[in-house]
C-alpha cells in the first residue's frame, strides 16, 4: 500500500512541474512602443526546464555466455606402430630315437610319473624320438619322447625308461664326460665282480671280489608278459642295502628290458665300487604299493607274497 502511495505522490509532482513551466507569466500592461512609431518586440518566455524522472536504478541484464569455438586439431600422419612379430618357440628336435619293445601297448603320459595322465597308446616296435629323461619321485627313470601321429602333428610325452630300447642315457654320459686331458698311457679297467643280491635264496655262492676289483650288487625280475613288468615298475619298492647302507637311485642302472630263455626280464647292476677287505652283507627287501602279477604268481598287498626279501654275504679279499 505504501509504495502506491509513494508513487501517486511522485507522479502528481512531475505533472506540477511541468504545469508550471508552461504557465504564462506575462503581465497586463501593453507591451511599450519603440520611439519614432516603432513597435518594441516582446521578449519570449523561455520554457522551464523539464525535469524527466530518473528511475532508481536500472535493470542491467545479465550477458548471454559467448561459446568460443575450439580449435579443430590440426590432423596429423601419426605413424602406426607395427604389430610386433611372435616369437617363433624352436620345436625340439630329437636326438635320438627309441623303440617300444613290448608285446602289447605301452602308455604314454603327459608327464613324468604314473600320476600323471594316460594320453596315448601306442604299439609294440613303434619308433619314437627322444629328447630327454628325467627321474620321479620314486626314482623311476621316464623319457621324454616325440610322437607323430597319422596327420602329421608332432606330441611331447613320457614313457616308463623300462619300456623304451634306447641309447640315449649312455651317449647323455658320453657327452657329459669330459675329455681326457692327459696323454698319459689308458690304464687297464680293473676286474668287475657281480654280487647276486639274494645269492642265499638261491642257493648261489658269491664270488670273492679282491678289493683292486669293482663290485656291482645284481638282482632281476621277470614275467611272462611284457605289460606285466610296467605294472611291477610302477609299484614296486626296492630296498636294497650294503653293509646296512641303502643303495638309492637303483632305477638308473637298469638294464632295457628283454626277452631270455621264454620270459621277458630287467636286470640291476648297481656299482659300489671297490670294497675294503673283510666281509659284508647284501639285504634285499622288496614291496608294492598295489598287487600286480608276473603272470605266474601274485605279489603285493593282500597275496600270499607281500614282502619279497633276500640276502647274500660275501668275503673281500686283499690281492
Amino acid at each position: 500500500m505504501r509504495i502506491y502511495v509513494h508513487w501517486t505522490l511522485g507522479l502528481a509532482l512531475i505533472a506540477l512541474l511541468m504545469l508550471s513551466g508552461c504557465n504564462d507569466t506575462a503581465s497586463n500592461e501593453p507591451s511599450p512602443a519603440a520611439g519614432d512609431g516603432a513597435v518594441l518586440s516582446v521578449p519570449t518566455r523561455t520554457l522551464g526546464p523539464i525535469v524527466s524522472f530518473t528511475p532508481r536504478f536500472t535493470a542491467t541484464p545479465i550477458p548471454s555466455a559467448t561459446y568460443t569455438p575450439s580449435l579443430t586439431p590440426t590432423v596429423t600422419d601419426t605413424p602406426v606402430p607395427p604389430s610386433p612379430t611372435p616369437t617363433v618357440t624352436p620345436t625340439p628336435t630329437p636326438t635320438m630315437s627309441g623303440v617300444i619293445r613290448s608285446t602289447e601297448n605301452v602308455n604314454l603320459r603327459s608327464g613324468p610319473g604314473t600320476n600323471y595322465e594316460i594320453v596315448l597308446s601306442v604299439r609294440p616296435g613303434t619308433e619314437l624320438g627322444v629328447l630327454g629323461m628325467q627321474t620321479d619321485s620314486r626314482g623311476r627313470e621316464w623319457y621324454k619322447v616325440a610322437y607323430t601321429d597319422e596327420d602329421g602333428e608332432v606330441q611331447y610325452l613320457w614313457v616308463l625308461g623300462a619300456l623304451i630300447e634306447t641309447d640315449f642315457a649312455s651317449l647323455r654320459n658320453l657327452v657329459e664326460t669330459p675329455p681326457a686331458t692327459s696323454i698319459a698311457a689308458a690304464t687297464p679297467e680293473p676286474n668287475r665282480v657281480d654280487i647276486l643280491a639274494y645269492c642265499q635264496q638261491k642257493r648261489v655262492r658269491p664270488p670273492s671280489p679282491k678289493t683292486t676289483d669293482e663290485v656291482y650288487i645284481e638282482w632281476s625280475w621277470y614275467v611272462a608278459r611284457p605289460e606285466y613288468m610296467e605294472e611291477h615298475l610302477l609299484n614296486a619298492n626296492y630296498e636294497v642295502r650294503l653293509d646296512g647302507r641303502l643303495l638309492e637311485n637303483y632305477e638308473r642302472y637298469a638294464t632295457e628290458m628283454k626277452r631270455e630263455e621264454g620270459v621277458w626280464i630287467i636286470y640291476w647292476y648297481y656299482p659300489v665300487g671297490k670294497l675294503s677287505a673283510g666281509q659284508h652283507e647284501v639285504d634285499f627287501r622288496l614291496t608294492w604299493d598295489q598287487p600286480i602279477t608276473d603272470g605266474y604268481a601274485r605279489f603285493g598287498p593282500g597275496t600270499p607274497n607281500e614282502v619279497d626279501r633276500g640276502s647274500c654275504t660275501f668275503t673281500v679279499t686283499a690281492p
